[in-house]
């Protein structure tokens, strides 16, 4: 793989099945019946505080990073990279992609929520400056409300 040949992009619609295939292929869990599906990534891109970047190369999506924000904090969502291209940068280059965003948006604040499993990733982020917090993560869904 050369760097040279991968273009980081705004998500287009025509995407959405390149995403949903590279996110099965990284295990990442994927609701297409929910909030992955078609309908909701597209018009959740249309919003101002939100940003779907893909990696691809030779028209094949091989990375994907969602980037949201609160106006105080950017959030680094649904980083993904292909199997194939993992241990070459790609993840870093779409942070790096990312952060940027954040920054052109005046956030000084970028955070992320990794499972505590998730060891390749605490170690990434951790390698590119985020401190770990030790924190619990609580949600709720509408979905779940009586």
């Amino acid at each position: 793989m050369n760097s040279e040949d991968i273009l980081i992009r705004e998500f287009k619609p025509n995407d959405y099945d390149g995403i949903v295939r590279l996110w099965n292929r990284a295990d990442l869990p994927v609701r297409p019946q929910g909030r992955d599906s078609y309908e909701n990534i597209c018009e959740q891109v249309t919003r101002a505080n939100v940003i779907l970047l893909v990696a691809e190369i030779e028209g094949r999506i091989i990375g994907t990073v969602l980037g949201t924000h609160d106006s105080r904090k950017g959030w680094v969502n649904r980083l993904a990279v292909d199997i194939e291209y993992r241990r070459k940068n790609l993840a870093t280059k779409l942070i790096s992609e990312i952060e940027k965003w954040f920054k052109s948006n005046g956030l000084d604040v970028f955070a992320c929520v990794i499972e505590s499993d998730n060891t390749v990733s605490m170690d990434l982020f951790s390698k590119l400056g985020y401190q770990e917090w030790d924190v619990r993560y609580f949600s709720k869904r509408r979905s779940n409300e009586s």
